[in-house]
């Protein structure tokens, strides 16, 4: 059958009307394919190409040169690698009820955070060996492949009902806890705004997480505002608001400065511009509030009133491993999307244990706690009284950090020097001379490098339900002397 175009060109036959008849008898899906095989025929018969590389024009002689002169980067460099102090291990082969032995000499211990002397309690001790019998020494598995045990569930509700939250989950590993927590619920281009001095654990989270980071000066609420403030008047320019997760973190007791965070006015400026709020309690639970239940209570204030709690139980439970407690949604979430809790072991059943038996010994004993709190008093007066009658006109002096209510006190040089070596040196000679002269272990706190913000050196001090009257006043007449014999050379 003839076509238009085919009849146009029988009535014209131009060499345009040729092409038009052609075209119009063609298939347009055989023509494309056809294109296709020629390509692919052009790239397989191509030669192939091999790129020049560096070197390839060097001689055997020349290549030897350069692997000899070859000088790789050290694993382990950088200006905070340069500041870091080496320490020399010394050997534990005893301790608890506020005494340790060191390289064989027993010492009043007033260095751990044992705030409540559970470490050595017979009756942890005795639930532990029990659990040990029973369940072995490890659970071998994570939590979602067969690595939970009864005592990780009752774990689990025994602190959400001591903290009088919904829920509660339990990490096999204390630093991995509030680090596997806040990626969990932040991702990039969520917004965190932070205490400067929270500790490593809270800012390797953050950095994992990829958020946007802001920090406020150290409890410092007028700063932490300015900032809030500065995030509201952003929003308010912007023809639509971002949907993303908002937290502020902080710790209750912080871990470098001893120093307790103002929860009521924190959590009234989260509240007022629409932030969650973070709760890191490692210092804080069992050693804050008439109970033991940390910072909150403390202030009088009830653990519903953060988003979520997290804290090690390395410290006042005198175990290892983490938890948090929240809600049932937010606890349920961190099943299936907190790494450390969905791919580490589970926590060994023993160390559960002994976490159960604290817990138990907390709200049982309540004299425990009054101790601890009397003899917080007592150090901070001690502290104060040998800071403030040490040599102002010494070649350095000591200061103190740390609340009136906190077991944890920080003891820094008044003036120091720019070199971090040469501090922390002074402090750990101070050190020696009360563990040599006193039998009283205290020890210069140590940083890591990987921390954004090292810590000045400070001499950390801890007291516990444990210790007497009598050590703490030893104590601080051994601080003296060492500080005198430091700073001016001689004895007092």
């Amino acid at each position: 059958m003839t076509n238009g175009a085919e009849l146009g060109f029988l009535l014209d036959p131009t060499l345009e009307a040729l092409f038009a008849a052609l075209v119009s008898r063609l298939d347009v899906h055989l023509f494309i394919e056809g294109i296709f095989v020629v390509v692919l025929c052009y790239l397989l018969f191509q030669k192939s190409y091999k790129p020049r590389r560096r070197g390839d024009d060097l001689t055997e002689k020349e290549i030897d040169e350069l692997c000899d002169a070859w000088q790789p980067d050290p694993l382990a460099s950088g200006p905070l690698m340069d500041q870091s102090v080496p320490r020399k291990e010394k050997l534990v082969t005893a301790q608890g009820d506020s005494k340790i032995v060191i390289d064989g000499i027993e010492h009043v211990n007033m260095s751990c955070l044992d705030f409540l002397n559970c470490l050595g309690h017979k009756e942890v001790q005795d639930a532990c060996e029990h659990a040990i019998r029973k369940y072995g020494v490890g659970a071998c598995g994570p939590r979602g492949f067969y690595g939970t045990i009864d005592v990780h569930l009752e774990l689990e509700d025994k602190l959400a009902e001591f903290m009088g939250t919904e829920a509660g989950i339990i990490y096999s590993y204390d630093i991995a806890t509030v680090a596997s927590v806040i990626p969990a619920f932040l991702k990039r281009g969520d917004l965190v705004i932070c205490d400067e001095a929270v500790n490593w654990a809270v800012q390797n989270g953050l950095d994992l997480s990829r958020s946007y980071i802001k920090e406020f000066k150290h409890n410092d609420v007028a700063d932490l505002e300015r900032i809030l403030m500065l995030v509201a008047e952003s929003e308010e320019r912007r023809s639509s608001k971002a949907l993303n997760r908002r937290f502020i973190i902080v710790e209750g007791l912080y871990q470098s400065t001893g120093q307790i965070a103002p929860m009521p006015e924190i959590v009234e400026l989260a509240n007022k511009y629409k932030f969650r709020v973070l709760l890191e309690e490692t210092c804080s639970f069992g050693a804050l509030g008439p109970t033991g239940r940390g910072v909150l209570e403390h202030h009088g204030m009830k653990s519903t009133d953060v988003s979520l709690i997290c804290a090690s139980m390395s410290g006042a439970l005198a175990t290892v491993g983490g938890f948090c407690v929240s809600d049932k949604a937010i606890v349920s979430h961190q099943r299936l999307s907190s790494a450390s809790y969905c791919f580490s072991a589970s926590l060994p059943p023993f160390n559960a244990t002994a976490a159960l038996e604290a817990i138990r010994l907390i709200e049982n004993d309540k004299p425990r706690l009054a101790r601890l709190r009397e003899n917080t008093k007592l150090m901070h007066k001690e502290l104060v009284d040998a800071t403030q009658s040490m040599d102002q006109d010494a070649s350095d002096s000591l200061t103190l950090l740390g609340d009136v209510a906190s077991p944890l006190k920080h003891l820094y040089l008044r003036t120091g020097t720019d070199s971090r070596q040469k501090d922390d040196a002074t402090l750990q000679q101070i050190c020696d001379l009360i563990s040599s002269d006193a039998r009283i272990a205290v020890a210069v706190s140590d940083f890591t490098p990987l921390q954004k913000r090292a810590p000045k050196p400070s001499i950390r001090v801890t007291v516990s339900a444990g210790h007497t009257a009598a050590q703490i006043s030893q104590f601080g007449q051994a601080l003296r002397k060492a500080a005198a014999v430091v700073f001016n050379g001689r004895a007092s």
